[in-house]
């Protein structure tokens, strides 16, 4: 039910809109061929112009997320500055409020039901009430918006107009024809034709865009893809592996409901027998399997949906929230999961049921009596089958968890090309309310920390690894032409020493003369060789949509900045000024063993500093361990979804077992009689289900090695699936089978001979 669900709020998502197939977002394909969705800010108020298809559109911008203050409340949340046609776009249901008229107003907000509710109480206690924005600019709650389903991508807590963050200068500066941030959406007007409009697109961005970017070309993209699109490849692996999943149980599923009933063909043969005497037809027969087999799966079905709404979902939230937020599952807005459900429960009973009560139906009442249950020819076929089946799925599962347990382990102890031990993060956006006054007292906390003999070194930097944000420019030669894409990052001096970043050629930033850092950069090897570069020091770089040449001054040796599943990209690092408050980041390398004297010195530096947030800090191991928890969450699933499997699969086995040594209790009885030993029994009754394992581990290697290669694509680093993975599979498999099968042959080989001769 688990994997269901997820797979549900995934194919679902955003699809509550009114004109979904309407609906589309503009990406970038660059010369690379790479594309992306981000596309110059004035770019929309263009296209709207020109291009008569598109209906309405709007921008979706998360540039910053001003502090609000609502009475004596103050807060910051998630908040998206958008256009007045947004409401046109994305048909969000509003409580209070006309979205036919919202957001022309440059002052107007639109609240969140949760956040409506957080702050006054009501939606309808939020209508028409004045909030305070950065302290100066006041505005006034226009609309509150309905309950948003948990799979829609948007979910704003906070609506604010662009036209107030045309204001900021800052933002301003950035938003011409070069720089790429903007997301634009557009709903089309019905029957439009999306290739007309594409060369539409296309020739705006000919006309307008700066020359270094209109070697990228616009088009459009159907919005009802978007999670399928832009979700990357965790939730693609994530996925995959939930169709796998999905479909692998219900096949357990299925085999062991009709290896349970072929169990008790034998001790129901009488009661068939008298029945169709009686005159029951082979309809009724089935049917009384049908029913019977419905009342297991519908129970089951309940039992399974209260802990999954108790005791997974809390559960699975915990894993997914950093990811991809909280799943909440709504029967009033998530109906067709429950005819799914419902659907998938009906298949199962009448497929399991109708088997079996076919079966019994065409047999004849004197067979049934006699024990003659099933024809010669069949009679081992099914049974066979299905134990294959079984225990083939369940070597597939613990293959996948073993060889996923390994691609993790192999993840978290690649080697990062930095030391993330002994070094103490805090962020500084801490929202100071006398940012001069706290600038200065940094400063001081600064200078403690040079005189501080704990203190190993000290960084403030835009960036640190585990945290680079995704942007990209395009750098070249200008001696070659030669074009690279680069990861940007904003730093001072502190930085590689800080994090043992090795420098493999130049020097670092100069700590003392900011005017030596003028136009310098450091490059890592990654781009070095995307460059053609062998020596890279002294060699010079321009950014296109920036007259000014850099120098490199500096190559660092590859990091992981972020996590292990992708590929480490060609980095630049420019210099950000001296050390100073304006970064997000303070990163402390401090000598082992003096941590809490180094913690209580920042400590009390940032309480002389007020400000709404509170300081916190993290150590960097725990940062780069937190990158991974959710593959480790998933790797749990997986674990516990290979046990349900081994017991089930087990479960079948003791009961075809059983079936099996019922029908032999009277050879049994003889071979003690005449002198058979334990072992002589164990081994006559265990050597075809043996078989059978084995083949099963035969089949199910290959499938498993084939399944997780495809599936470890997606990771950038990964392990080679070796040899003893799946024999360890295979092993633990083949020792539940002998298990299981063994006790009960032991059961039966014990017995005393005079009842297995009066059984019958």
């Amino acid at each position: 039910m688990v994997m269901s669900v997820l797979l549900y709020q995934y194919l679902t998502a955003n699809g509550q809109f009114q004109n979904k197939r309407r609906m589309f977002y503009v990406k970038m394909r660059g010369a690379d061929g790479g594309s992306m969705m981000q596309a110059p800010y004035p770019y929309l108020l263009a296209v709207l112009a020109a291009c008569p298809e598109i209906e309405a559109g709007t921008h979706i911008q998360s540039f910053y997320w001003p502090w609000l203050k609502a009475g004596s409340k103050e807060f910051q949340e998630q908040t998206w500055f958008v256009d007045p046609g947004f409401f046109r776009v994305f048909s969000f249901p509003v409580e209070y409020g006309d979205p036919t008229t919202v957001l022309h107003n440059k002052y107007d907000v639109v609240l969140s039901h949760e956040m409506a509710v957080k702050l006054f109480g009501s939606a309808a206690a939020a209508q028409g009430k004045t909030l305070t924005i950065d302290d100066s600019i006041g505005a006034t709650v226009a609309a509150v918006l309905r309950p948003v389903p948990s799979n829609t991508t948007i979910r704003p807590q906070v609506i604010l107009t662009t036209a107030l963050l045309q204001d900021d200068a800052y933002f301003a500066q950035g938003a011409n024809w070069y720089n790429t941030f903007a997301e634009n959406y557009l709903l089309l007007r019905p029957g439009a034709d999306t290739a007309k409009v594409n060369r539409e697109l296309a020739q705006v961005s000919q006309l307008k865009f700066d020359p270094a970017l209109r070697a990228s070309t616009p088009f459009l993209a159907p919005y009802s893809r978007f999670v399928q699109e832009e979700s990357g490849n965790l939730t693609m692996v994530l996925v995959k592996g939930q169709v796998g999943t999905i479909l692998f149980i219900l096949l357990l599923v299925v085999a062991n409901l009709l290896n349970l009933n072929a169990a008790t063909l034998l001790s129901r043969q009488k009661e068939m027998a008298v029945r169709k005497m009686m005159g029951s037809g082979r309809k009724h027969i089935i049917l009384q399997f049908v029913l019977e087999n419905a009342m297991i799966v519908f129970a089951a079905l309940v039992l399974a949906f209260w802990l999954f709404r108790a005791f997974l979902l809390p559960a699975i939230n915990g894993i997914l929230k950093d990811q991809f937020g909280t799943i909440a599952v709504n029967i009033h807005h998530d109906y067709p999961l429950v005819g799914v459900f419902v659907f998938a429960g009906l298949a199962i009973v009448v497929l399991a049921g109708s088997l079996p009560g076919f079966h019994f139906g065409s047999l004849r009442a004197v067979d049934a009596l006699k024990g003659r249950i099933t024809r010669h020819r069949e009679k081992h076929v099914a049974r066979n089958s299905f134990i294959t089946l079984q225990f083939v799925l369940a070597t597939i599962f613990i293959g996948v968890s073993m060889i996923l347990r390994s691609q993790i382990a192999h993840m978290r102890t690649a080697v990062l090309g930095f030391d993330k031990e002994h070094v103490l993060v805090a962020p500084l956006n801490l929202a100071f309310h006398d940012p001069k006054s706290a600038a200065a007292r940094y400063d001081a906390l600064l200078n403690d920390l040079r005189h501080d003999p704990a203190v190993e070194n000290f960084s403030s930097s835009w960036s640190i690894p585990t945290r680079y944000d995704d942007n990209f420019n395009t750098y070249f030669d200008p001696g070659t032409n030669r074009e690279v894409s680069m990861r940007q990052g904003t730093t001072d001096d502190g930085m590689l020493p800080t994090f043992h970043i090795r420098l493999v050629e130049g020097r670092n930033f100069d700590g003392i003369h900011d005017s030596l850092n003028k136009n310098k950069v450091i490059i890592n090897r990654r781009a070095a060789s995307m460059l053609g570069w062998t020596n890279a020091v002294g060699r010079t770089l321009r950014a296109k949509g920036d007259p000014s040449l850099y120098t490199v001054i500096g190559v660092m040796d590859d990091f992981r900045y972020g996590t292990s599943m992708r590929d480490i990209d060609p980095v630049i690092h420019s210099f950000g000024g001296h050390q100073q408050l304006g970064y997000r980041y303070l990163s402390i390398r401090v000598a082992p063993g003096h941590e809490a004297d180094v913690l209580a010195l920042v400590q009390k530096g940032f309480r002389d500093m007020p400000s709404r947030r509170t300081f916190s800090y993290e150590n960097l191991s725990d940062r780069v361990d937190k990158q991974y928890a959710f593959l480790e969450g998933l790797a749990g699933v997986t674990n516990y979804v290979a046990i349900l499997t081994v017991f089930i699969a087990a479960m079948g086995l003791f009961g075809l077992v059983a079936l099996f040594t019922r029908q032999r209790v009277k050879e049994v009885g003889i071979r003690k009689v005449l002198g058979a030993g334990t072992g002589d029994i164990v081994g006559m009754l265990s050597r075809s289900f043996l078989l059978l394992i084995l083949l099963s581990l035969v089949i199910a290697s290959p499938i498993a090695w084939w399944i997780m290669h495809a599936w470890l694509q997606d990771f950038a680093y990964r392990i080679t699936i070796q040899w003893w993975m799946l024999l360890g599979a295979g092993g633990i498999a083949l020792a539940i089978g002998v298990f299981t099968i063994g006790w009960h042959a032991l059961r039966t080989a014990r017995a005393n001979p005079v009842d297995s001769l009066r059984s019958e």
